[in-house]
This record gives C-alpha cells, sequence and structure tokens, in this order.
C-alpha cells in the first residue's frame, strides 16, 4: 500500500502534482524554494497544505518519489531523498529529456524506477502555481497492481493517467513536443500561437528531425498529434526553457536539446546558437 508520498521539486509541475495530492494522500515537497502553497487553475485560486521540506524528516522513508526538478539538479536531489527509500519504493520521474531515467536507474539500483511523462502547461511565481490549459495527464508504464494504486490516487485529484505496456512510444511522443516547442520558443523568443502562425512549417521540420532519430531506435512517433497539441495549447503558453533563458536562470538546453544536437543538423544550429547565448549571459 502506498501510504507516504514524496514529491522531489516545488516548481510549476512538482507544485502542482503536490499541491492536488496533498488533498487525498500524505505527501511531502521536499522543495527549499517555498513555505506555502497556492495553485490558480481555471480562474480561481485556492490554498494547498503538503507538509513542505526542505529535506526529508531522519527516519522517514517513502512508498513512492515523484521527481520534478530541472535535469541539472537530478543526481543531488536523488542522492538525497535515496537513505529515505526501500526496496518497494517507486519511483516516478516526471521529468523532460530521454537520458535521466538511466541516471535514475543507476542511483536507485535497489529500487523499481517507472517510466513516466506527464503533459502539463504550468509556471510558478512565488508561491503560486498557474495552470494554463485544461488540466494535467499522466502517462506512465504498468507495473501491475501498484501502478494501478498509483493511476487511482492521481484519478482521485482529478489528475488524467493512461497506464502502458509500452511506455517508450509515449515518453518519445511527448519528447517529440516539448523538444520541438523549446527549441523554436527559446530561439524566436516567441509563444506557442506565435509559432503555431509564424513557424509553422519550421515546427514540423523538426518533428520530422525528431521521428527519424526515434525511428532509429525502433520507435514510431505521431507526428500530427503533435501539431495539433501545438494548435490546441494556450496560445499565450511559453516554454520552461524560454522562461529559463529570459529569466537568466541555469537551463536545461543541454537535457532537452543536446541530446538531438547529436543527430541532427537543425537542431546542432539551434542549440549551438542558444549556448552561445547563454555563455554570453554568465
Amino acid at each position: 500500500m502506498i501510504s507516504n508520498i514524496a514529491v522531489v521539486g516545488g516548481g510549476g509541475v512538482g507544485g502542482y502534482i503536490a499541491a492536488k495530492l496533498s488533498e487525498v494522500a500524505s505527501v511531502d515537497l521536499i522543495t527549499s524554494s517555498l513555505k506555502s502553497l497556492r495553485v490558480e487553475e481555471r480562474g480561481s485560486i485556492k490554498s494547498y497544505h503538503p507538509t513542505i521540506l526542505a529535506t526529508p524528516p531522519k527516519k522517514k522513508t517513502y512508498d513512492l518519489v515523484i521527481f520534478a526538478v530541472k535535469s541539472y539538479q537530478l543526481e543531488e536531489k536523488a542522492a538525497s531523498i535515496l537513505p529515505h527509500t526501500h526496496k518497494r519504493t517507486l519511483i516516478l520521474p516526471l521529468l523532460n529529456g530521454i537520458e535521466p531515467y538511466e541516471k535514475l536507474n543507476r542511483i536507485f539500483s535497489h529500487a523499481k524506477v517507472l517510466k513516466g511523462a506527464v503533459y502539463i502547461i504550468s509556471n510558478r511565481h512565488g508561491d503560486l502555481v498557474r495552470l494554463k490549459g485544461k488540466g494535467a495527464m499522466i502517462v506512465m508504464e504498468h507495473c501491475g497492481k501498484r501502478c494501478q494504486e498509483i493511476a487511482h490516487i492521481f484519478q482521485q485529484t482529478g489528475i488524467k493517467v493512461q497506464l502502458h505496456d509500452n511506455v517508450d512510444e509515449a515518453i518519445w511522443q511527448k519528447y517529440l513536443f516539448i523538444a520541438a516547442t523549446a527549441a523554436l520558443t527559446t530561439y524566436y523568443s516567441k509563444t506557442f500561437g506565435q509559432i503555431a502562425r509564424e513557424h509553422g512549417e519550421e515546427f514540423e521540420e523538426l518533428l520530422d528531425e525528431i521521428g527519424h532519430i526515434a525511428k532509429k531506435r525502433g520507435i514510431s512517433l505521431d507526428k500530427e498529434r503533435a501539431v495539433e497539441l501545438l494548435r490546441r495549447s494556450p496560445a499565450d503558453a511559453k516554454t520552461s526553457l524560454q522562461l529559463d533563458f529570459e529569466r537568466g536562470k541555469e537551463t536545461e538546453l543541454d537535457n532537452i536539446l543536446g541530446y538531438l544536437a547529436k543527430e541532427s543538423r537543425a537542431f546542432a544550429k539551434i542549440y549551438e546558437a542558444l549556448a552561445t547565448h547563454r555563455s554570453r549571459k554568465a
């Protein structure tokens, strides 16, 4: 039975997930950047009360650990919560990119690292998480009764869940959308709506590039689904990579685009331009 849940990371994703779960489960939100938590969705603002901690209590262990941190924070945060896991702990990463799963499997070799992804457009300002669009949906691998239990907990909060026997395809499908939108919104400093109107052809070209890379790994992606998702996304939405660049913060450039830049000239061009811009700002 899943009794104790930790959400590691208090940004737009982690803050939202912890807030919603706190209404139906015992949740510790592990972050040093928050003291209180509110969520704005569908035009209203509500306060939520997960237990917010900079570090887990000394002797506490968790049945489910959800990672919602930036890729450059992952190893440090994983190492800090490692002593608070046991052999039946389930690790659910809701991260950007493809590579983080390998790191987590290495660190949590005694536990089960689930493959998963979240579809959500959210950001955090102070203690307020703003959700854009209709909500969140999690896709994750099907590991039997315990994964069904996780799905049930999420569904009680209104978060949709899809359990997959072949979750790699679902993770790549999300990566398809995240990488292409992150590349163009950040490169051109434009919103989702502007990209759809002004750079639609280039967006589809990047989708094709990712599709070729995925195909080499035996994974087929649905390009039209990504195009439709861009059309249906809030027109004023921005990607987290774009927001981090705009705010002069550390970014996930290497994790999101660097992986693709190794195999794609189109992504290499954008990656190199953004890397140069980042180094000038440093």
